[in-house]
């Protein structure tokens, strides 16, 4: 397997999948183990599994009997039922008795990367505004038949959910309605009709729901460690029969349980949960959720815990949306907020000063909303990508070695081969000039900011970032001669508090303040 090394390694803390291993065969298994199935199929597809018997255990020794007959054309099984966090080994043999390949997958509750799905991104590609230098660190190709609970919980709700004592109830109970869908291989149906799912969702509302969402509020279970932001993206093609009530598809990104403290805002309580949001800071983001696919952030809410307005709202124009497919995306930075359709950007909200940004991870959400009629959503891919980082590095883009060239520095730096530590590429800041990242950091932790760097005088600024603000308060800061023959420098911060697990917005700045020209390699901000 291609390894990738990004945010996904925090989620990959016990493996997923053991290597297959073949028995005197050259089509050997490829297994994914979830938390409830197990998926089979011969390895590139070169080889159909018709006719063919099935064998399963927990321990070493083949079963006596198969397990199950394979029907002819099959090229894709999924062993279901199984324990969680449990190994199993997996025999193939032709219908003579003939052994054909054999295996073991560890059924953990944790997602990895796949490369099934990898692949299918090279086939079906994300739109050109994934910024480059960017890598995937989450998916769901929805190529398969049923749903991967490592990455989804069909337990919808909502942080405006919890002040409903009944769903409430509903939800600590276990309870919830469940929703309606299809997987074809290709992609996922969410859909509700009047048939199905068979009540509203909310006593005295007007909307079924049939939805699938990265965070269970019931178990504080977190399958999505997004709380560095990145680009998202989905594919999707929405459509509604005869004129039903409370129409919604959607696409958002919703602030997590288990309570509403995110929701409310500092200084208020409710029930006796009190607010931790800070004012002006976004509770959640509706990517889409109208057919007219209107982007909201949502922010505004009383002392008593009630819903007053967004903070900010836009519809793009001329796009058409019923029966279409249509890709949407969303850049979340440490200071920004951008929406996507089709490849265009939409709309930005960077300023500084008025930081929408979370700074925890978000609930995100896929669903088909409304009653009295049929509303449908099917999405083919949703993909997250994130910088990769490195060897314990926390700063992307250390080495300006990537294709993104600068980005995601900010500031007026070139680029140039050669002259770098090693002779590799370095950073180039004439007289005057500055540099500076925005990044997301643990927080109360020590960190080591490390440089090589050769040229005049430059100074460094470790700043905490106040959210919603952009206020700065220095950490650290360092000035000096570089001198002319290039060396390492290093500067010792710890981050400021802020309340679990919530990050800390820190930025990292370099300004030329001599009068020769600076060069800088190799950045990095490790923890100590």
């Amino acid at each position: 397997m291609k390894k990738y090394i990004s945010l996904a390694a925090a989620q990959m803390l016990s493996v997923l999948l053991l290597s297959a291993q073949t028995a005197k065969s050259d089509a050997p298994l490829r297994l994914l183990g979830t938390r409830s199935w197990i998926r089979l199929d011969m390895k590139d597809g070169r080889n159909d599994l018709s006719g063919a018997r099935l064998f399963w255990s927990k321990t070493h020794r083949k079963p006596a009997v198969a397990n199950a007959v394979l029907a002819e054309r099959t090229k894709r099984y999924y062993i279901q039922q199984v324990d969680p966090e449990t190994t199993y080994y997996v025999w193939v043999e032709s219908a003579a008795g003939k052994p054909l390949a054999q295996g073991k997958s560890y059924t953990s509750k944790s997602w990895t990367l796949d490369d099934t799905e990898l692949e299918e991104e090279k086939r079906n590609p994300s739109s050109a505004v994934v910024p480059v230098g960017m890598e995937i660190f989450w998916q769901d190709e929805f190529n398969d038949r049923l749903l991967n609970r490592n990455k989804w919980t069909t337990n919808y709700f909502s942080s405006l959910n919890y002040l409903n004592e009944k769903s409430k109830q509903e939800m600590l109970q276990d309870q919830l309605p469940q929703p309606a869908y299809t997987l074809d291989g290709s992609a996922i149906n969410l859909y509700v009709n009047d048939t199905i799912p068979k009540r509203i969702f909310t006593e005295g509302g007007n909307q079924k729901i049939s939805s699938i969402q990265t965070y269970d509020w019931k178990t504080n279970e977190n399958l999505l460690d997004n709380s560095k932001g990145g680009y998202f993206e989905v594919k999707v093609r929405r459509n509604r029969q005869g004129n039903p009530k409370g129409t919604n598809t959607a696409f958002w990104f919703d602030s997590p349980g288990p309570d509403i403290r995110y929701y409310l805002q500092e200084g208020a309580e409710v029930d006796g949960i009190k607010g931790i949001r800070p004012k002006g800071q976004l509770f959640e983001i509706d990517v889409f959720e109208y057919i007219t696919a209107q982007f909201v952030i949502h922010g505004h809410v009383d002392a008593k815990g009630i819903f007053q307005r967004n903070l900010a709202t836009h519809i793009a124009e001329g796009y058409e949306h019923v029966g279409q497919w249509v890709t949407h995306g969303v850049l979340w930075t440490p200071t920004s907020i951008k929406h996507y359709i089709n490849g265009d950007l939409i709309k930005e909200y960077d300023n500084k000063n008025q930081i929408y940004s979370p700074n925890h991870f978000m609930n995100v959400f896929l669903g088909a909303y409304g009653s009295e009629g049929g509303v449908n959503m099917e999405v083919d891919y949703i993909r997250a990508y994130n910088w990769p980082l490195r060897d314990g590095n926390e700063l992307p883009n250390p080495d300006f070695e990537g294709k993104a060239g600068l980005k995601p520095w900010e500031g007026e730096g070139t680029i140039e081969e050669g002259i770098g530590e090693k002779g590799s590429k370095a950073l180039v800041l004439a007289q005057g000039k500055k540099i500076e990242q925005y990044i997301y950091l643990d927080p109360a932790q020590q960190f080591n900011l490390r440089y090589w760097g050769r040229g005049g005088g430059i100074a460094v600024a470790v700043d905490d970032v106040k959210v919603v603000t952009g206020e700065l308060s220095n950490l650290k800061q360092q000035t000096l001669e570089l001198g002319k023959k290039g060396k390492k420098q290093e500067i010792n911060f710890v981050t400021g508090q802020e309340i679990k697990p919530n990050k800390k917005i820190v930025r990292i700045a370099f300004t030329n303040t001599g009068k020769e020209t600076i060069y800088l390699d190799n950045i990095t901000v490790k923890k100590k």
